[in-house]
């Protein structure tokens, strides 16, 4: 098989395939494989037709194989020019694509942003805040790491997450932060518990009932938000079970171990066996924050902070 190969005709490909046509003379040759007539192609390309027949001219002398084939009635590819023209309608996308991509790096709009949320927070402003980012920086990914607020903090300062959305209670000088929203806070009750057929509550209604929490080594600061809810009604919380995760927590409230309190972006996620109760007290509401690294910001980081904006402003204070 291999003593019918011309090495010669190896030799000439190899030279082809090293020198380039040039790339105008490509624009060329697709304006007239779209519209299968020069002078229409000449008119799209806003030059005179004998210079686009030059150009496919001299193209085709360089690659070494006709692209068109012509008559005075009509133009049509040959299978290695409907090949050729694929190909390079599809080169031509990618670097466009491409030099979008560097120009959106150079402006600090292209790369990961990476993210750590709360529990607390998934909920609600999250998911809407990272869908609006990614339609208005579309050439940017977004990673999603479930952490809690302390954890947060500490991932910024070593460098390993970009920004935080957190309670505003867990912030301090250790990075930049920002308030976003604040939101009211509903009881969680089984379905199944009498006080599930109340309409609304007060905090001071909570005081002889027992509650289930997460620990305070992973919902310190939520904890220490509740307890000074609770203390402005006079009572601490009695705590008769923990579970970090929220499935656990939730489990927990269904088999009527404790109520708790949670946001009320909650209430459309709720399983069927548990109910959300609105909460009377003005004061039993938590805020939220977005954290990130001392210093000037990222760009990316900048614009991510103006879609959760634009998202917070949309919730209302009084849910």
């Amino acid at each position: 098989m291999w003593s019918n190969i011309n090495l010669a005709s190896i030799d000439t490909l190899q030279e082809s395939m090293n020198h380039l046509p040039d790339q105008q003379r490509m624009r060329a040759f697709l304006a007239v494989s779209r519209h299968l007539n020069f002078r229409v192609a000449a008119e799209s390309l806003h030059v005179a037709q004998p210079a686009v027949s030059r150009a496919i001219k001299t193209l085709e002398e360089e690659l070494g194989f006709k692209l068109l084939e012509r008559t005075t009635r009509r133009v049509e590819l040959t299978p290695a020019g409907a090949a050729f023209a694929q190909q390079i309608e599809q080169a031509f996308g990618q670097i466009h694509q491409a030099v979008r991509v560097a120009r959106m790096t150079a402006a600090g709009l292209a790369g990961t942003l990476v993210l750590g949320y709360s529990t607390l927070t998934v909920y609600g402003l999250i998911s809407r805040g990272v869908v609006q980012f990614r339609e208005e920086v579309p050439e940017a990914d977004v990673s999603l790491y479930l952490m809690s607020s302390h954890e947060q903090l500490a991932a910024i300062g070593r460098g390993e997450i970009d920004v935080g959305l957190l309670l505003s209670a867990a912030c301090d000088d250790s990075c930049q932060h920002q308030h976003l929203y604040r939101e009211r806070l509903v009881v969680l009750v089984a379905k199944s518990d009498p006080i599930a057929k109340r309409t609304k509550l007060s905090m001071k209604d909570l005081r002889e009932i027992p509650f289930v929490f997460g620990s305070f080594k992973r919902w310190g600061p939520f904890r220490s938000v509740v307890d000074s809810i609770c203390l402005k009604s006079g009572f601490l919380p009695k705590v008769a079970e923990h579970g970090d995760d929220m499935p656990v927590l939730l489990r927990l409230v269904a088999l009527r171990r404790g109520v708790t309190l949670f946001p009320a972006s909650i209430v459309d996620s709720l399983p069927p066996d548990i109910v959300a109760i609105p909460l009377r007290d003005q004061h039993a509401a938590l805020d939220v924050s977005i954290a990130w690294r001392n210093g000037q910001p990222l760009r990316l980081v900048e614009k991510f902070l103006d879609s959760l904006k634009s998202v917070a402003a949309q919730i209302s204070p009084s849910r």
